[in-house]
């Protein structure tokens, strides 16, 4: 089993966290914390059944078939309890390529669709390059923890939003929506007749004694209105793989998804990546249990860390994933300072908090912690040494 403590050199691999810190930072000498992939190595089952894979040396176009379908559905019912229908599952390179096509399959130009930032940042593209409304339900910060505004989700359902982008569990935030939360959010999209894309690409990292749920298991009646999109590729550290799959609700609304993911050239993935959902799926579970809990350990350093500090950074405790909100608000500084004194004098690279929302995210960052420990000691130590100056 891989060891989760040593560093692996991904310098010079063509690695984005790495090789494009100067196209994003301007300088190539900062310790990168930013890009949503882990600086960690995959399990090692993975390893054997892509090499083995590679050893039949031909790779033409290639399809899934029971056995891809089955991994899945085994993995989904084990890990969360949902019982899906394999016939329902289409496959795409990854979560925003489907966000693109279920936007333009199932909404007109210029209708509503709903997003809660801070928010992953594509979430606002997709809906604006096909020339449909952004309706912002922005999350709530309530002692360091964010809550969902129902009163004003429902008035956006009421003014006639066509859908709603679910984040689920939460990026950047780390929330793991409750039960409660969920029953809330499908009641609304029930009563309103709203669909839901769905997410849930994060919903196998989550922290104890948290649990993710589904939405689309809740009921039959939220199940015919949600696309649930899910991938291995955070969970195993696969997204180069580009692999993903979205469970629709029936099957006229997979065909009129697929027509769409067919008109924008999706129709088949790469070869490794069915090679990837099978390995994972199958063989990966006890990787991701000693994964979980070194994730564990790797918040509670830098929570830990930045609580004893005199730095004012306040880091919201995540419920899942492997990515940490830091609040700069009570420090003395502008954004446009906090960014500049993590570039150039801590030279630790982190993600833009604006890029998550530009009044929601206005001094925040969010710091990716899934690397070995002694990499988040020193991420976390530059950050403290430059506030506490």
């Amino acid at each position: 089993m891989s060891s989760f403590k040593q560093s692996v050199d991904r310098e010079f691999t063509k690695a984005v966290k790495y090789d494009f810190r100067y196209r994003v930072f301007g300088r190539d000498d900062l310790l990168p914390m930013w890009v949503a992939d882990m600086d960690l190595p995959a399990p090692k089952a993975l390893q054997e059944a892509i090499i083995e894979r590679a050893k039949h040396n031909l790779y033409g176009y290639t399809t899934y078939d029971h056995h891809t379908l089955n991994a899945i559905k085994q993995w989904i019912e084990k890990r969360h309890q949902y019982a899906i229908d394999t016939n329902l599952i289409s496959f795409s390179p990854g979560v925003i390529p489907s966000l693109h096509a279920l936007v333009q399959s199932f909404t007109e130009e210029d209708d509503q669709i709903v997003i809660q930032p801070p928010v992953y940042p594509p979430f606002f593209s997709v809906i604006k390059n096909h020339n449909r409304t952004v309706v912002e339900n922005p999350l709530v910060q309530k002692n360091h923890r964010y809550e969902i505004n129902f009163e004003q989700l429902e008035q956006q359902f009421k003014n006639g939003a066509k859908a709603f982008i679910l984040c689920s569990p939460h990026n950047p935030v780390g929330r793991v929506w409750t039960i409660g939360e969920l029953n809330r959010i499908a009641e609304l999209c029930i009563k309103y007749k709203v669909l839901l894309f769905s997410d849930e690409i994060h919903s196998d990292i989550i922290f104890r004694p948290n649990k993710h749920t589904p939405i689309a298991s809740l009921n039959e009646e939220i199940s015919q209105l949600t696309f649930t999109l899910m991938a291995p590729s955070k969970t195993f550290n696969v997204a180069g793989l580009q692999g993903s799959y979205v469970i629709n609700p029936n099957q006229e609304a997979k065909k009129q998804f697929e027509k769409q993911l067919g008109n924008q050239g999706l129709g088949i993935l790469n070869t490794f990546a069915y090679t990837a959902i099978e390995a994972t799926y199958q063989y990966g579970e006890k990787w991701l249990e000693k994964l979980i809990t070194q994730l564990e350990e790797n918040r509670d350093i830098l929570i830990k860390s930045l609580n004893n500090s005199d730095t004012q950074i306040k880091p919201i405790t995540p419920e899942g994933t492997y990515l940490i909100w830091l609040d700069f608000s009570e420090t003395s500084y502008t954004h446009k300072e906090i960014v500049d004194k993590l570039k150039d004098e801590a030279k630790v690279g982190l993600n833009d908090g604006v890029t998550f929302g530009k009044d929601t995210g206005r001094l925040f960052m969010r710091i990716n912690i899934a690397c070995p420990p002694s990499i988040v000691e020193e991420g976390v130590k530059r950050i403290i040494e430059t506030f506490e100056r």
